[in-house]
């Protein structure tokens, strides 16, 4: 957990009900238990609270074709278990069930000590933790 990760409330009102927000750095995630349409998990590994999987949406503004700039002020993030477990699969660009499942079918034979075949190790870890979450 990082140094500067804090929980927090915040006093605003959304629809009669208080917005829980936790605090990772200068970042302000909003609770939810759903992954919105048109956010994926944030890759920021060991960088957000144990027990959060961080989500984001990519700005429609960048500064470069293929940016992935991301809208810093919309951030949210789902409590699970599992969190950590699902940041460190995620690394080679799956985010969502079904590319697990992919990619786990297509390098299910990957050679013992190769990037694929560690890869597909952390994601049958992963898999039982995402497939609990409403939208992955």
């Amino acid at each position: 957990m990082s140094k500067n990760a804090g929980i927090s409330m915040r006093g605003e009102q959304k629809t009669m009900n208080e917005i829980k927000t936790i605090t990772v750095g200068e970042n302000v995630f909003e609770i939810i238990n759903y992954v919105p349409v048109g956010y994926s998990i944030w890759n920021i590994g060991r960088n957000m609270i144990d027990g959060y999987l961080p989500l984001c949406r990519l700005s429609p503004y960048q500064s470069f074709p293929g940016g992935r700039e991301i809208e810093a002020d919309t951030l949210k993030a789902i409590k699970c278990d599992g969190a950590q477990t699902i940041l460190e699969a995620i690394g080679g660009g799956q985010c969502t069930v079904e590319e697990f499942e992919q990619y786990i079918k297509h390098y299910r034979n990957s050679k013992s000590g190769t990037w694929s075949h560690r890869q597909v190790e952390r994601m049958k870890r992963a898999l039982p933790y995402m497939k609990q979450i409403k939208g992955l």
